[in-house]
Formats: structure tokens, sequence, C-alpha cells
């Protein structure tokens, strides 16, 4: 199956970050001071990102009227908004409300100015929230649960990213380094395949419920 230039960008895009999460764990200070304290954010965010499309996603392939679905997406995007606000107030940063409500907007673009897709197209929209949540879970407990070499993670870089938070990620930050290689990769070959492996999963064909 040849890739679309869809499928091309979005796959670009996903190994350009798992490029800079590889990069970053062999030299934290190749992109700058904090990049570390950054990528940790961006996983965090992805999780709310990830879970979110299970639901903005089903709205927007929804064939429901243009005003029922914007509505819905404005109600998820209200409530998603706590977690990204919380990401915020930890990392003192208000990166993470832009960067969800810019994904929130662009979203009720499609559902204002487009139509209601394809069988098609909704399979498309399943199978790629079943991978990313797939790859999403399963990065998570394997960089959580098995040995993740430090590399360039000195106790120098750590001192040197002031996190204030307390945890795994923070104490050896090269696990959420290695979640980010792992997981954007896949990604990124999902893309490649239009996420086509995922057909085959029981959740994948069911998602979340249908506003149909």
């Amino acid at each position: 199956m040849i890739p679309s230039l869809a499928s091309l960008v979005n796959a670009f895009g996903d190994f350009s970050f798992a490029g800079v999460f590889l990069i970053t764990w062999i030299a934290p200070d190749t992109f700058g001071p904090e990049t570390v304290r950054f990528l940790m954010l961006v996983m965090l965010m992805e999780f709310v990102v990830v879970h979110s499309s299970a639901f903005m996603g089903t709205v927007v392939v929804s064939r429901a009227g243009k005003t029922a679905r914007a509505t819905a997406l404005v109600g998820f995007g209200l409530f998603y908004s706590i977690f990204a606000g919380a990401f915020a107030l930890v990392f003192k940063s208000w990166w993470p409300i832009t960067m969800f409500w810019g994904l929130t907007l662009n979203r009720m673009l499609g559902v204002i100015f487009g139509q209601a897709p394809d069988d098609d197209q909704k399979a498309f929209v399943q199978r790629g929230w079943a991978a990313s949540a797939l790859f999403y879970l399963g990065g998570c407990f394997l960089t959580v649960l098995l040995p993740v070499p430090r590399l360039g993670i000195s106790a120098a870089v750590i001192a040197a990213e002031h996190l204030t938070a307390s945890g795994l990620w923070v104490d050896q930050p090269q696990r959420v380094l290695a979640f980010g290689v792992i997981y954007f990769t896949l990604t990124g070959l999902s893309d490649l395949k239009g996420h086509s492996w995922a057909s085959r999963l029981k959740v994948a064909s069911k998602g979340p419920a249908s506003l149909d």
C-alpha cells in the first residue's frame, strides 16, 4: 500500500519527534536548556490528547448536525482543559492549555466547514485512536518496568531542569525520553500503513459511543 500525502506528513512529524527525544536522551543540551522538561510535558499532554481523541474523534465523525457536534467538542474541550491546566500549574507554563485548545479548535473547524465523513473515514479515525492508545499504554509500561540506560542524563542534567514535581519520570528522566522514542516511532510507522493493522483490534471496531 502506497502511503498518502497526509500519511507521509503525519509520519514525518512523528519521526521528527522521535528523533528529538533520542538526541536529547543522548546529548541533553543539543536543543537548549530544559529540553528534558519540555519533552516530559509533551508526553503528559499526549496522554490528554490521546484520551480526549477517543471522544472528540467520535464527535467529528458522527452524522449529527454541525451545531450539535461543535457544542459537544466545546464541552469535551472544557472538561479536558482541567487536566491541561493542572499540567500548566505544575510546569508554570501556559503552553499545555494553548496546545490543547489549538488542537480542539482545529477539530472544530473541520466540523463547522466540513461534511459528515463516510464509513471509510470513520474507520480510519477509530484505527488511529486505537493505535495511539495501544502505543501509549504499551510504551509507558515497558519504560516503567524495564531498565533504561541513562546515556546522557546525568545528575547534573536532572538538577539543571529545575523539576518541582516528584515521581519516577522526575527521578529518572531517561525513562520518559525512551518512552517518547518508542511511542512516536511506532506511531510514525503505523501512520505510513494508514493504521490498517489496527482494524484487527476489537477496540478499533467498537470505539467509543457514537453520537449518531
